[in-house]
């Protein structure tokens, strides 16, 4: 985290030396502002917005950047010298896009998320390198996938607004466009390419657990096991 915090200072010191929140213009201001108002508690929406607050916004979405960068960095060189780079790239990228759009569970610390980033796109990456899944189970596992989008995405957390929830049939319906666009996608590929099809595969289904309300008691399980700091 010193690493992080070091990189996120440096970066909002350029920030302010070339005096970019200063350049925002009143739409810009706006943006923020609701964006702020929005995580507040109710009581206190009306209260007015400081420069103070939308500095630390950057910070913290700063901090936020900064840590899935790293985290990203050494999950993947661990796969490289494991042999599973492009797996493992894959499942990432795949997961992480469609967990854009569908959500999911989250861990509470930086220290369990990142080791169950080691160890969930590690060891399915390394599962994707040495199984090979017949066209039947890919088909039962989209057909899981699209049951699940449309059952449980968007799956939001509980500090979402009013707003965030009316979006949720629009962001339902773009969860299973995607799924259904990497369907198609490995079933182009399916005689060409195992890798990648079951990368996308794996990852796709990866995500659609976290929405559902088993892949969510699993996850807070694995949650509460004590981590040393």
């Amino acid at each position: 985290m010193d690493l992080i915090t070091y990189l996120s200072k440096k970066t909002i010191n350029i920030i302010n030396k070339l005096k970019i929140i200063e350049l925002f213009d009143l739409n810009d201001y706006i943006y923020v502002e609701n964006l702020i108002k929005k995580y507040r508690k109710k009581k206190d929406k009306e209260i007015k917005i400081t420069e103070i607050e939308i500095r630390q916004l950057v910070e913290n979405g700063l901090l936020i950047f900064w840590s899935e960068i790293i985290k990203c960095i050494i999950v993947l060189t661990i796969a490289k010298c494991l042999g599973i780079f492009w797996q493992t790239f894959l499942i990432m990228n795949i997961f992480s896009a469609l967990r854009a759009l569908a959500g999911g569970v989250h861990f509470n610390t930086f220290n369990k998320c990142f080791i169950a980033m080691i160890f969930f796109f590690l060891s399915l990456g390394y599962l994707s390198s040495q199984i090979h899944m017949n066209f039947l189970t890919i088909n039962i596992v989209y057909a899981l996938s699209m049951i699940f989008a449309y059952k449980f995405a968007p799956n939001e957390r509980p500090d979402k607004t009013d707003k965030d929830y009316k979006n949720g049939n629009k962001r339902k319906m773009l969860v299973m466009m995607f799924i259904y666009i990497c369907l198609l996608i490995v079933s182009m590929l399916y005689y060409y390419n195992t890798l990648i099809t079951n990368a996308i595969t794996i990852g796709v289904l990866l995500e659609m657990v976290t929405v559902t309300p088993w892949g969510i008691k699993f996850f807070k399980w694995l949650d509460d096991i004590e981590v040393s700091k």
